[in-house]
């Protein structure tokens, strides 16, 4: 007997394993030879993993989650994002590519090439990432980038969102914007359950709409249409118990099994440095936790709270993620439209309660089905100081605010479990 505590150790594979041997190398390591029964589980797997049409769903599947097709030493993709069209673009066309574990164990490189028929831009990304070290997961990466973006959407925040990427892509960019983007990015696990990432960035601000701030509110004639900004980005993440599996290059995590998720991020704006206009500073602070609710079911709760202590254009002020795309997405507030509210301090809940059987299961039909209710509530309490307002010179106000003592809140029910899979 051992104590609970040994199962919540990670297991990391050595950084000289060898998985792909053959199978007479792995007989000689058996403390006894496989049984008759046991070498037929194993062929009968190998069957099944071949099979054309079982092939054929595990990549679909491989598609919809990551957004790539695996072919040996590289990824194609992300497969969803090959074809857009929206009011600036037009037909959008894109394709990329990044390595695979069978490249490298130490290097990831990647990158994307797209081009808009109507506004006739080739945008593009390109990135390369060195893991350091897999034992205390560390990691460096470089990316640079040229696109259209619009207003209200942050990529950071949807990173592994490939399908809501993609989907926003589409119809009318009410603000949109052409950037430039250089990224510098370092994390590392300083012990177990303790994050620590530094990032550099370098963007700029082109708007494809009519935008323009007061750089001095006193002076009307103080018009300005375009930005740049360089931040430096500090965040400490500490997730007790945090449970990981590696696929390919890729850390992923499955949550924690008691504790909360706490994350608390600094951004420093500095004016001057690579032309940018802004020295600011921000802080925000994110606590995720598993509420585990006995026979009510079971709860996932996301907090977070924002400051910005400087005066800014409010393309940089804090963007409330809307959804107009007909993907559901739990990190977006789904019933706002994108941009559609900013703030400059703001605590919000995103709260998502799944009952189980609890409901469901005392109608005899939904029983024998084993569907699922599950319920949301995402809400949001901020506002907007005088001094950022001042700056805004477009009018009427391009987004709406917060009215003053009362929250935006959006409720939602719905069903799980369907076939198993469906929600």
């Amino acid at each position: 007997p051992v104590v609970d505590r040994f199962f919540l150790e990670v297991f990391v594979m050595a950084e000289d394993a060898r998985q792909y041997e053959k199978e007479e190398y792995w007989d000689t390591l058996r403390h006894e030879p496989l049984s008759e029964t046991e070498r037929n589980v194993y062929k009968m797997i190998d069957t099944l993993q071949n099979i054309p049409v079982v092939r054929t769903y595990t990549d679909i599947i491989k598609i919809a989650v990551n957004g790539y097709y695996w072919t040996g030493k590289l990824h194609l993709g992300p497969y969803i994002s090959l074809l857009a069209y929206n009011n600036i673009e037009g037909l959008r066309l894109q394709g990329g590519l990044k390595t695979s574990i069978d490249f490298s164990k130490k290097w990831v490189l990647g990158g994307s090439l797209g081009y808009g028929f109507d506004d006739e831009k080739i945008k593009y990304s390109a990135f390369v990432q060195r893991i350091l070290s897999r034992q205390n997961w560390t990691t460096a990466s470089l990316r640079i980038r040229s696109d259209l973006g619009r207003v209200g959407i942050d990529d950071e925040s949807l990173a592994d969102n490939y399908l809501f990427l993609a989907a926003q892509r589409f119809g009318v960019f009410r603000r949109g914007y052409y950037f430039n983007e250089s990224r510098f990015n370092f994390q590392r696990e300083l012990f177990k359950g303790l994050n620590q990432r530094i990032a550099f960035r370098y963007t700029t601000f082109r708007p494809v709409f009519d935008f323009a701030y007061y750089s001095n509110p006193e002076d009307p004639s103080s018009l300005v249409s375009t930005y740049d900004n360089t931040e430096l980005i500090i965040e400490t993440r500490y997730a007790r118990d945090e449970i990981f599996i590696l696929n390919d290059n890729e850390r992923l995590s499955l949550g924690t099994t008691h504790w909360p998720i706490i994350t608390l991020r600094y951004t420093k704006g500095f004016k001057g440095v690579l032309g940018s206009d802004f020295d600011y500073d921000k802080l925000r602070l994110t606590i995720n936790k598993r509420l585990r609710l006995g026979p009510i079911g079971t709860g996932y709760a996301n907090l977070t709270g924002e400051y910005v202590f400087n005066t800014l254009p409010y393309p940089l002020l804090s963007l409330h993620l809307g959804n107009q795309t007909p993907v559901y997405a739990m990190v977006t507030y789904n019933l706002m439209d994108y941009g559609e509210f900013i703030s400059d301090r703001f605590a919000s809940l995103q709260y998502s309660h799944h009952f189980e059987g609890l409901v469901l299961n005392r109608i005899p039909v939904m029983r024998k089905l084993k569907w699922r209710l599950v319920g949301t509530a995402n809400v949001i309490y901020g506002g907007m100081h005088e001094e950022n307002r001042a700056l805004i010179a477009e009018s009427p106000m391009p987004f709406g605010s917060f009215n003053p003592g009362k929250p935006y809140v959006e409720l939602g029910y719905g069903v799980e479990n369907i076939f198993k899979f469906f929600r």
